[in-house]
């Protein structure tokens, strides 16, 4: 979920609806009212379709206009429904629904559908946004709980809940149902419809086309915290736990500690980043860690999840290398390697670097990297636009990773060759063109107009105050973040160092049980 979106998904449960096709039963209605939406036996039938894409894409001030403009009774788009057996499967306008039903229950990510949904884990941003969305309710229309008490007894009612009141059972959604008389031919109509006005973009297409898939499924499990609708849900209790257990470890190996704005104020920043998409993300991140080509056209189903507990296993493994105090981890600091000078995360970056650390392990390089570490980590952080350029170059994705990870391995080598920042700023634009921005000049933050600082150039304050004075390990000099610690024996315990705090020093826990041994 962006940073700035309502989690409006718990209010519509999905199902399956190619097992639970069935006859038919009872009639179109043409419209959906308010009293509508307010029957909890209707309610009860709605159904989304498993394929499709989270309800999380509306900010606050997107679900403040439907609903006000639902009770003005203004014109509001169609929804598009499929009636299957029991279940009324909403088509098109999941997110206009929803945005009724978080009114209706005052539900708007953070409430009881949605903590039972999620099992309480719910991140603190979502929690922000949804007060942020209630306040807003609150001051544009006002809660629906004090229209009901405005009915009750109009002549107290503030004034615009009055003015709204007599034209409220009038309004309504028109209702349009699809003709399909089978799933396969409902699911087509799902993804003819919505090519627009908002298309699905292909890597979030692929996830939901491929929602049985073992790539899909891992990435579901990663993005809710083994929380939400359980595409897993089909596999034995036992897979579904594990299923469960190890989205939950990763995910808070990505995000845990959360930022608390977009401000960076502190070291404590989480390696996954924040405020953006992470579907896609995470999807692509399961798949290079798995070595599935991004072109590949078909993703296999997984029968039985044994498949989708591996991805998962691989994902956990490549990430202990990068963060965790696991005695393998590295603790590379998210600041240094995964985020711009102005405190923006760079998830094309971060998938270079988990590959560019697998490599290091797969060439039993590590500890050449901890013998050049500090000087490698002054070189990014002294060339922090480089990842930048090297994206606007040559484009996001699949085309920019690789040139991201051959930087990376050329800084590497020279530095291991004995080679020192400025001799490898000096002679890489010679030795290849595309590392000619190293010798242009460091660009400048800001116009210099304007008085006050914006958050990129607060951010940038706080990344050179690390880089001169944050906590380095005993070991390397590198420097450490919360996540990643070890407190190691300056004077070894086998020759006879004690554990006094004067022979204790702060280390990665790499470098204190595999570097240093």
């Amino acid at each position: 979920m962006a940073s700035n979106e309502v989690y409006l998904d718990a209010l519509i449960p999905r199902e399956d609806f190619a097992t639970l096709s069935g006859p038919s039963t009872g009639s179109s209605m043409s419209s959906i009212s308010l009293s509508t939406l307010s029957d909890d036996f209707f309610v009860s039938s709605l159904r989304k379709p498993d394929f499709q894409r989270e309800t999380a894409n509306w900010n606050p001030q997107k679900v403040v206009d439907l609903v006000e403009a639902f009770l003005d009774g203004d014109l509001v788009p169609a929804v598009i429904l499929w009636r299957s057996g029991q279940f009324v499967f909403v088509i098109d306008g999941a997110h206009r629904l929803s945005a009724m039903l978080a009114w209706i229950y005052d539900d708007y990510g953070d409430k009881r559908r949605s903590r039972e949904f999620l099992e309480n884990q719910i991140p603190n941003e979502q929690l922000d946004i949804a007060e942020k969305t209630r306040a807003l309710i609150n001051e544009r229309v006002g809660s629906y709980a004090s229209y009901k008490e405005a009915a009750k007894a109009p002549n107290y009612a503030d004034e615009k809940i009055k003015n709204r009141l007599g034209a409220l059972a009038a309004n309504s959604f028109v209702v349009q149902w699809v003709p399909a008389e089978n799933a396969e031919g409902a699911e087509n109509s799902f993804f003819k419809i919505n090519q627009a006005p908002t298309p699905v973009n292909p890597i979030e297409k692929r996830i939901l086309r491929a929602r049985a898939s073992a790539n899909a499924i891992t990435t579901r499990a990663i993005n809710r915290s083994g929380s939400g609708h359980k595409y897993w849900g089909h596999f034995s209790e036992d897979t579904q736990k594990e299923i469960e257990r190890l989205g939950k470890d990763i995910n808070k190996i990505l995000y845990t500690p959360a930022m608390p704005g977009k401000v960076v104020r502190s070291a404590d920043v989480p390696i996954g980043g924040q405020g953006y998409s992470t579907l896609p993300f995470l999807f692509e991140f399961v798949n290079v860690i798995n070595d599935i080509s991004a072109s590949k056209r078909t993703d296999p189903e997984d029968p039985d999840g044994k498949e989708s507990i591996s991805m998962l296993k691989r994902v956990k493994s490549s990430l202990e290398l990068i963060s965790t105090d696991r005695p393998k981890s590295l603790g590379l600091h998210p600041l240094v390697y995964f985020y711009t000078r102005g405190g923006a995360f760079q998830p094309n970056t971060f998938l270079a670097v988990v590959q560019f650390v697998r490599g290091l392990e797969s060439s039993n390089s590590l500890d050449d990297f901890i013998r050049v570490r500090r000087n490698f980590e002054d070189f990014l952080l002294g060339h922090k636009e480089a990842f930048t350029l090297l994206v606007k170059n040559l484009g996001s994705g699949a085309r920019s990773r690789p040139a991201i990870e051959r930087f990376l391995g050329y800084v590497f080598g020279k530095l291991k060759e004995g080679k020192s920042i400025s001799e490898i700023v000096r002679d890489a634009p010679a030795e290849n063109a595309k590392y000619s921005f190293l010798s242009d000049p460091p660009p400048s933050r800001g116009s210099g107009k304007s008085r006050s600082f914006n958050a990129g150039t607060k951010s940038f304050a706080f990344v050179q105050e690390l880089q001169k004075n944050g906590v380095r390990c005993g070991i390397c000099n590198g420097l450490m973040h919360s996540n990643s610690t070890s407190v190691d024996h300056i004077k070894r315990k086998n020759e006879d160092g004690d554990a006094r705090p004067s022979n204790a020093q702060i280390t990665h826990p790499y470098c204190n049980t595999g570097f240093k041994g």
